[in-house]
């Protein structure tokens, strides 16, 4: 047997009280998409070797983008996304299992987006 439970970003407890915990969800990170060129993210929230290897990718933009993951830290950078990497439809979430080591993400967008150019990573866990 298999439990399903939805996928929950992560959560940092910032101090115990006796009748409540207190902390905040771990902020997205927000990547801004442009016409055929590919845009690096900052750090995901939370360190390498992570025990949440799930990334949840809302894609806002009118075009479809295509994301590749990786490591930046101590003068690692992440490959340039290109169009053969992870695609993603415009206006769409999805959720996919990364490496633990995963921390950030290249972004590469099939044309000029419209309205919106945020392309939207959260780091969490779900089955």
């Amino acid at each position: 047997m298999h439990d399903t439970r939805s996928f929950f970003p992560l959560y940092q407890p910032t101090q115990q009280q006796p009748t409540a915990q207190v902390g905040q969800l771990l902020p997205s990170v927000v990547v801004a998409a442009v016409n055929v060129t590919a845009v690096p993210s900052t750090v995901f929230p939370g360190t390498l070797d992570n025990t949440y290897v799930q990334i949840q990718i809302a894609n806002e933009t009118s075009v479809w983008v295509h994301v590749n993951f990786g490591v930046l830290s101590s003068g690692n950078t992440v490959r340039a996304a290109t169009a053969t990497d992870y695609p993603v439809a415009p206006g769409s979430v999805v959720v996919v299992s990364v490496d633990p080591e995963v921390n950030a993400a290249s972004v590469f967008a099939d044309g000029a987006p419209a309205a919106s150019t945020s392309v939207i990573f959260t780091r969490g866990e779900g089955v």
